[in-house]
């Protein structure tokens, strides 16, 4: 679970450091984050942001008194919801990426994936937010099961699926924007 976050943090005085800040505060930045957010997925998506950030400054962190370090950690979880807010409220906005009628075949990733038009997809993929290339990367490319991915990114299982399933659907549609035309059953799929 901390192998990402320890992978950034060279001391390992610095990494017991951050470890017992994770074990400590990782459920009250959750909530605060889904305080804020409104949605788990979305709220745990922000606490990992908001650790890997903690990770990366860990040698600057202010002091090891605990108020200050609660209040570090707390004010990193609510600025990474805030940031994610905004693409939540986009993501709203726009057509939910579940309701999208050619990417519930999972056959049409595959076609996707195994599309000449390579170009098209890295496109596709760049745009994904980090949270679904990061999956899609661990289990489509490298091969890794649902939950040896969960356990790379940190993530529960459930989780890794469900972002799974939305990283193909989202690469699915960024694709047919694209311009991808492929076969589907006896229809062309894509513009």
């Amino acid at each position: 679970m901390l192998m990402i976050y320890a992978s950034v943090i060279d001391d390992a005085a610095e990494l017991r450091r951050f470890e017992k800040i994770f074990y400590m505060y990782r459920y009250q930045m959750f909530f605060v984050a889904n305080k804020i957010l409104n949605d788990e997925h979305e709220a745990e998506d922000a606490v990992q942001n908001a650790f890997m950030g903690i990770a990366q400054n860990i040698k600057s962190l202010p002091t090891d008194d605990k108020r200050v370090v609660r209040a570090y950690t707390l004010t990193a979880a609510k600025n990474a919801a805030l940031n994610l807010l905004p693409q939540k409220q986009r993501r709203d906005m726009q057509l939910d990426i579940d309701e999208v009628d050619i990417a519930d075949d999972e056959d049409v990733f595959d076609r996707v994936a195994a599309s000449e038009d390579m170009e098209t997809i890295s496109r596709a993929i760049e745009k994904l937010p980090d949270i679904y290339g990061d999956v899609l990367l661990l289990h489509c490319v490298c091969g890794l099961g649902v939950e040896q991915t969960a356990l790379m990114l940190g993530r529960k299982k459930a989780t890794v699926k469900k972002q799974i399933t939305r990283a193909r659907k989202l690469v699915v549609k960024l694709c047919i924007e694209e311009g991808m035309v492929f076969e589907h059953g006896e229809n062309n799929v894509g513009v």
